[in-house]
């Protein structure tokens, strides 16, 4: 069975070894023949995903029978990514094992329960992405900070617009309102943003 990984971190600071190291061990126990490799850093609610598009090719070109990943959440964090992609691979007649899990879409099994994991990924980052931006706004309710610099309340917005509606200077606003040169700037952009 020739077999090819596919490798997928979000950010350059994790480590992809992990997976590499559990998906080598999968393959050596299958007795399966491992013919190449995609490895991605990349977020997988991206569109642009050039390894993931190329495994697709090679796919379609027959290079491989079988693809094997670590979690299916690596091919993708949305539903339809990632039922697309196991649709793509199937159509090219090469299957999916997702170690993990044990998923082999190679019976009905597995790809009746690869769906559903896809749902529940997706579920998961939805769940995860509203309580941050919960968190996020109750800081900024509160004049909290968040990441590198002070966030501004609405207050504090709608005083630097109108405040240059006035004909103060950007950084004569800076000094009134106590926030620096790039929330003013940053403001007044997305305000000129949303009036046009």
């Amino acid at each position: 069975m020739r077999v090819v990984k596919f490798q997928r971190v979000s950010t350059s600071h994790q480590e992809i070894e992990n997976q590499t190291n559990a998906l080598d061990k999968q393959i050596e126990l299958l007795g399966w023949t491992c013919v190449g490799e995609y490895k991605e850093i990349v977020s997988g609610v991206k569109d642009n995903r050039p390894q993931l598009q190329k495994m697709i090719e090679d796919a379609r070109l027959r290079k491989f029978d079988r693809v094997i990943v670590f979690a299916l959440d690596r091919l993708g964090r949305k539903i339809v990514s990632v039922i697309n992609t196991i649709h793509a691979l199937e159509e090219s007649g090469v299957h999916l094992f997702v170690c993990k899990n044990g998923i082999d879409t190679s019976t009905s099994q597995g790809k009746i329960f690869a769906n559903f994991i896809s749902i529940f990924s997706e579920l998961e980052r939805d769940m995860m992405l509203s309580r941050q931006k919960e968190a996020i706004d109750r800081i900024r309710s509160k004049g909290g900070k968040w990441g590198k610099g002070k966030l501004i309340s609405q207050d504090q917005r709608d005083r630097i617009v109108s405040l240059r509606s006035q004909g103060l200077s950007y950084r004569g606003i800076c000094k009134e309102v106590d926030v620096s040169l790039g929330s003013v700037q940053h403001t007044l952009k997305v305000r000129d943003m949303v009036s046009v």
